[in-house]
Order: structure tokens, then C-alpha cells, then sequence
């Protein structure tokens, strides 16, 4: 096999750790600039270049991987995908159905359409009504995109704070939610 389907990887096979130092070398620079041009910030490119690197490592061997070069763009397009879905639907949660554009969903009945619009007004007013310091997590990661590292620098408390502030802030959400009749995770 030449060079592109391997990877010049073969002499790795069993050192998780030169799979990673080898694909970065390799191929960062232009995962970085895939990602940029999908994700339109730098920033958020790189925090998916380190995810994807990270994924691999606890999750493959190089004896497993017989295409790293596809496997590494396939992660890397997966967790863009994912930051994307997440940030479309925290700019709807945020901006609230009044400022929402009005674009007519052809396959939507108009009452989907105000079911809809009902459960973003309560989803909205419940994350309003969480404590200041459950809202203030919750909507630095999910609605202004700041890693975790950041938002204990700027809160001044540490990673696992942020953690546990951010998990009572999602399971509030979610019962309050739940105590209107909606579940988020089957909401279409």
C-alpha cells in the first residue's frame, strides 16, 4: 500500500501514542484547515483537532487502523458536525422563538409548529429561572462555545466545579422540563 492509505504508519503498529504524534505530524495542518473552513473559527478547530486526537488515542490501535488518514478526517468531521448541531440549537435557545427566523417548514403542521415554539419558550424561561451560577456555565459551554479549561479561569473555580455546576445545571433543566410533560431527548 503507498503512503496515502497507510499513513506511513505501519512501523507504529501497537504504540497508541506514535499513532497520535505521527498523524499529527502528518496531517495537522490540514485537519486544521478543513476544520476552519467548516467551523469558521480557528479556535473551535483546534479544540476539534484535540478532541479527534484524543478519541483515537483511548479508543484505537494502530493494528486497527487500516486507513488512519480516513479515520482521522471521519472523527474530526463527526465532532464538527456535533459542535455545529449544538451551537444551531443553543442560538435558538437563547434568541427565543421572537427572534428566531420565520422560515416556513413545509413538512411542519401548525401544530408542531406551536408545540415547537412552546417548548423554546419554557426551555428558555427555565434556564432564566436556574441560579446565576448554574446559568453562567451552562450558558458559557453550550451557547458562547468556551471550553471548560476557560470558564474556571474566568469563574476562578476549578474543573471539576465546573463540572458538577454544569451537571445539577443540565438535570434541573431537564426535570423542570420533564415536569411540563417534555422530554428534550425525544423532542424532534
Amino acid at each position: 500500500m503507498d503512503k496515502g492509505d497507510m499513513g506511513g504508519l505501519g512501523d507504529l503498529r501497537g504504540r497508541r501514542g506514535g499513532l497520535v504524534e505521527q498523524l499529527c505530524r502528518e496531517y495537522e495542518q490540514q485537519l486544521l484547515q478543513y476544520l476552519t473552513r467548516m467551523l469558521g473559527r480557528v479556535d473551535v478547530a483546534r479544540e476539534v483537532v484535540q478532541d479527534t486526537y484524543q478519541r483515537i488515542h483511548e479508543q484505537y490501535k494502530p493494528a486497527d487502523l487500516m486507513f488512519p488518514r480516513a479515520m482521522l478526517y471521519k472523527i474530526a468531521t463527526n465532532f464538527a458536525l456535533m459542535r455545529l448541531r449544538r451551537a444551531r440549537l443553543e442560538s435558538s435557545i437563547i434568541s427565543g422563538p421572537r427572534d428566531m427566523e420565520k422560515v416556513p417548514d413545509e413538512g411542519a403542521s401548525p401544530d408542531k409548529q406551536a408545540m415547537a415554539e412552546e417548548i423554546n419558550e419554557r426551555l428558555v424561561q427555565t434556564i432564566k429561572e436556574l441560579p446565576p451560577k448554574l446559568r453562567a456555565v451552562l450558558v458559557m459551554a453550550h451557547v458562547q462555545g468556551i471550553s471548560r479549561k476557560d470558564i474556571a479561569e474566568q469563574l476562578g473555580i476549578s474543573l471539576k466545579r465546573v463540572d458538577k455546576r454544569m451537571t445539577k445545571a443540565l438535570r434541573t433543566v431537564r426535570e423542570r422540563m420533564e415536569s411540563f410533560g417534555i422530554d428534550l431527548l425525544r423532542v424532534d
